[in-house]
């Protein structure tokens, strides 16, 4: 009996502790880290962790790493770190049961749960505050610890229910008495000012715009009676005394209160006008040392003739606060016919060969070009006023906190009507004196940005034309070429587009102002004047060790980063696909931080006052959680953020080689299922976009679809998941997919493990047009799903990208879909690449998903494809998501693709039986009510 009880123990413990495949029900388990922060000191690290899919509460982890104190708290968020770095301030959401509880009692939105503010004291390691109904909060980045909280109104207290009887109650009221005044608090939002110190608090109402300076322990605030009521003013207020002092009360509106570093100038738009806010006039006023100025007025001082100040740009001061820059704009002038009513205007786009920008992009752009303006700025010393800017730039190149001479102006126009069909798009340049505004034309038709240099006196460019990198001298204007001599190239020597290749890439400035530059494998040092030979800072290409730098400056990232006074750099092995981080001396000494290994390293950041850093590590079987670097080859793990991942079936990864028909080695990866048995039929997935090799380490959350297969969900229930490179030819973007995905299924099926008769295939967007494709040219496949296709390479090539109002002529004949020509010159390459002319061809189950507000590639390109093949009744479903972008972004709506997807392939890759939706439609007068997933008997 004894034997028998220990038995089945032994079998229950067994049983409680095997893993579980993953379901659609499990996505609201596995969490992601949406924020990181480290302190100046680099004691104090912050990690905010929130469910990937939004349905479930989340935690604000803070970590003392001197105190080796850690501690979660529940659904925090927005945290900050006050600069004494003695308090942490964040903001508790509500939970969201509760929340979405309230929603389905639909509780009116004031009457919703709101986020309550925490205050966290460091020194005691606790929370020594808490507010309720909190909007959001503002704490100064270098001045004592303060905050200004803005607040939602108090709701009403409700009163005790009054038991008289209805006649007592019902006594007439005096006629003087009047009804009692709602407290403010309960009329309108308002803010609190909190001293953290003291903790004295104090209330501000009518609160409308609150503007911080960097260093400063006051703040200004403008307060409002309503949107068409004249402004109360702008105040200044002084945090040590809580007290609150007018600066102006005099216009009738304000706007874009704008402080300077040590809050000593305050610059703000200002109305006097009382009549309906759209013919409002502005000026331009400058605070400063209880003084205010008018910088520009509505005479046109300070202003070029028929110009008026853009009120959609907020003024800002320089570093040294000698200057206040604002933006200003020719006054439009429009025909109108007044004598017309609203319904006799007619509503029409004109569209004509000349437009440089087509109206879709126009339209896209509408909000961009109404309120496009151009830069100056008011010498607050000299009283002196300089245009940086003109209609002939589209902007300026230039950081407002240092001290430049010279700085770089910019402008497309001569380009911008070939921008429909040619690619690279292409910039001219101008040098600008910022002392008197005079421009200099310097880089004609430039197809990367330049780089200002630290020093102000020279810019880094590379020239697409020659393939080397050069430096203008911006005072003489004078060009040098820096890399001619050297016997490596520094464009992509893989680029597969029929476009000019462009540069491997910039990699910020050294702390002695040298440009870092890659190739395809190495770090090189340029000297900027050309004095000194280019120098090379690497060694990786003996190993094919691809090393970069990093540009953790959050506030400057032109500038490479150092670590113990060593440059920071990242080693990525191009066929191996390991990582490692590294630091480098100015002799070329090369010291390793975190040693090279199976994993992608990545989201560095570092103390801004000491040498801690930290970074996240990661495989697909690792979440990516924080790591402390600590010493040498040395790191903490801080963070455990999917602790329930051991409790299901995951998988493994591996990289596959194989050759293409035409003998190109390529690479690819195979996804294996956790209790892989060799001995086992697999069906097997592919997916593909171009190249995604390189992800050989990266961990794939199980979450809803946006688009795509879940890897994480495919091998926790027992599939294998083909991921293969492509590389392309010009004019062959379907016979290059063939070329590269074939073969690798091919070589696939000589693995004992994979089932032949069970393969399909699914991608999106470029990845769905190569599905379309594969299946006009093979059965291979038992089921295939295509996102968002490109079906008709010869409608499509006339068509728009509606997100950015863009042609999409440039796409065809430069970049991804890799014609190379236009279509008069060759339609035979837009036929033969078109799966619409290969329908007939099709004998593939495929699922489509096109939703109907796609930016990206037209949506009728999906119907072209689904109306070919129901008219020829090939077994074909269309999925279209109303509403909804190019990859989804409602989450309900991925979960409803990640059912749908996964029942597709179930059923003709497991023999499941199919769904309703599948076999029987789903009316539209079921949509709503009925969603379909209910399996059908076979």
């Amino acid at each position: 009996m004894k034997y028998f009880f220990f038995f089945f123990s032994l079998c229950c413990i067994g049983f409680s502790q095997e893993k579980k495949a993953l379901t659609h029900d499990d996505y609201d388990l596995w969490q992601s880290i949406s924020s990181t922060q480290i302190s100046k000191s680099g004691n104090i690290l912050l990690n905010e962790v929130k469910t990937s899919t939004s349905r479930g509460n989340g935690y604000l982890q803070i970590n003392l790493l001197n105190n080796k104190y850690s501690a979660q708290f529940f659904n925090g968020t927005n945290a900050k770190i006050t600069q004494d770095e003695k308090y942490i301030v964040f903001l508790e959401q509500p939970a969201y049961d509760s929340l979405r509880a309230e929603k389905k009692r639909e509780v009116k939105k004031d009457k919703q749960s709101k986020p309550k503010l925490k205050i966290f004291s460091v020194a005691q390691q606790q929370i020594v505050d808490s507010l309720s109904r909190v909007k959001k909060f503002h704490i100064p980045e270098e001045a004592d610890a303060w905050v200004v909280i803005e607040k939602f109104k108090d709701e009403k207290k409700k009163s005790k229910k009054d038991t008289t009887s209805k006649k007592k109650r019902k006594k007439k009221k005096k006629e003087d008495e009047k009804p009692k005044a709602k407290p403010l608090r309960q009329e309108a939002d308002y803010a609190i000012v909190y001293n953290l110190a003291s903790q004295e608090k104090d209330s501000i109402f009518q609160i409308d715009e609150i503007e911080l300076a960097k260093e400063a322990n006051h703040f200004y605030f403008s307060k409002s009676q309503g949107k068409k009521k004249p402004a109360l003013g702008i105040y200044k207020y002084d945090v040590a005394n809580l007290k609150a002092e007018v600066i102006d009360s005099t216009y009738f509106r304000y706007q874009k209160l704008s402080a300077s570093k040590s809050g000593e100038q305050l610059a703000y738009y200002a109305a006097k006008d009382s009549v309906e806010k759209d013919s409002l006039q502005f000026e331009l006023l400058l605070f400063n040392q209880q003084v205010i100025s008018q910088i520009t007025d509505t005479l046109g001082t300070n202003l070029r003739e028929n110009w008026q100040v853009s009120t959609y740009q907020k003024p800002s001061f320089s570093e040294d606060e000698k200057s206040l820059y604002f933006h200003s704009k020719p006054i439009p002038k429009f025909s109108i016919d007044t004598t017309l009513l609203k319904e006799e205007i007619p509503e029409v786009d004109v569209w004509t060969y000349k437009d440089k920008r087509i109206q879709p992009e126009q339209k896209a752009r509408a909000k961009q070009l109404e309120n496009q303006a151009y830069i100056s700025y008011y010498n607050l010393v000299e009283n002196q006023l300089v245009n940086l800017q003109d209609e002939e730039l589209d902007g300026i190149v230039f950081d407002k906190d240092k001290v430049q001479k010279w700085v770089l102006g910019y402008t497309d126009k001569a380009y911008r009507l070939q921008r429909s069909w040619s690619y690279p798009w292409l910039t001219d340049w101008f040098v600008v004196n910022t002392e008197t505004g005079e421009k200099t034309f310097v880089l004609e038709a430039l197809a990367q940005r330049p780089y200002l240099a630290p020093n102000g006196k020279y810019a880094l460019y590379y020239n697409t034309e020659d393939q080397n990198w050069w430096s203008l001298n911006l005072a003489k204007q004078e060009k040098i070429k820096l890399t001619h001599n050297l016997d490596v190239n520094f464009f992509d020597e893989e680029n597969d587009t029929p476009s000019a290749p462009r540069a491997y890439g910039f990699g910020g400035f050294t702390q002695k102002g040298e440009a870092l530059v890659y190739d395809a494998f190495d770090v090189w040092k340029l000297d900027l004047s050309g004095v000194n030979q280019p120098e090379k800072m690497t060694k990786g290409r003996a190993n094919s060790q691809e090393f970069r730098t990093l540009r953790l400056d959050a506030e400057d990232r032109s500038l490479a980063s150092y670590y113990q006074n060593k440059l920071l750099l990242t080693s990525f092995g191009k066929f191996n696909k390991k990582q490692a981080l590294f630091a480098v001396d100015a002799n070329g000494e090369i010291k390793s931080l975190v040693s090279e290994g199976d994993y992608a390293l990545s989201s560095f950041n570092k103390a801004e006052e000491e040498e801690k850093m930290i970074f996240r590590k990661q495989d697909f079987n690792t979440y990516p959680d924080v790591f402390v670097l600590k010493t040498n080859q040395e790191h903490q793990k801080i963070t455990e953020v999917n602790p329930q991942q051991k409790d299901f079936l995951w998988g493994s990864v591996e990289l596959v080689k194989w050759t293409a028909f035409d003998g190109t080695e390529l690479q690819g990866l195979l996804y294996k299922p956790e209790n892989f048995d060799e001995s086992k039929k697999y069906p097997m997935i592919t997916y593909f976009y171009e190249k995604r090799s390189d992800n050989l380490h990266r961990y794939i959350s199980p979450q809803p679809s946006a688009s795509i297969v879940n890897m994480s969900y495919l091998v926790s229930n027992d599939y294998l998941v083909f991921v293969p490179d492509i590389v392309y030819q010009d004019g062959k973007p379907g016979g290059s997919a063939e070329n590269c995905i074939l073969s690798g299924v091919e070589a696939m099926e000589k693995l004992p493990y994979v089932d032949s008769e069970k393969l399909a295939i699914q991608g999106q967007s470029w990845g769905g047009y190569q599905v379309a494709h594969l299946i006009t040219k093979t059965d291979k496949f038992a089921a295939a799903g295509s996102g968002a296709p490109v079906s008709n390479m010869t409608s499509a090539y006339g068509g728009i990208r509606w997100d950015s109002g863009l042609s999409r002529q440039f796409q065809y004949e430069r970049t991804q879909s890799r014609i190379g020509t236009n279509l008069w010159d060759d339609l035979d390459l837009y036929l033969e690449n078109s799966p619409l002319f290969g329908v007939p061809n099709i004998n593939t189950p495929v699922l489509i998903m096109h939703n109907d507000a796609d930016g990206a590639v037209p949506y009728y390109q999906g119907i072209e494809f689904f109306m070919g093949l129901r008219r020829l009744q090939k077994p074909a479903w269309l999925l279209v998501y109303n509403n909804e972008a190019h990859n989804l972004r409602k989450m309900k709506n991925k979960q409803d693709l990640s059912i749908r997807m996964m029942q597709f392939f179930d059923h003709f890759l497991k023999d499941t039986p199919q769904p309703v939706w599948m076999k029987e439609g789903l009316p539209r007068t079921q949509k709503g009510k009925d969603l379909g997933y209910d399996l059908t008997e076979e």
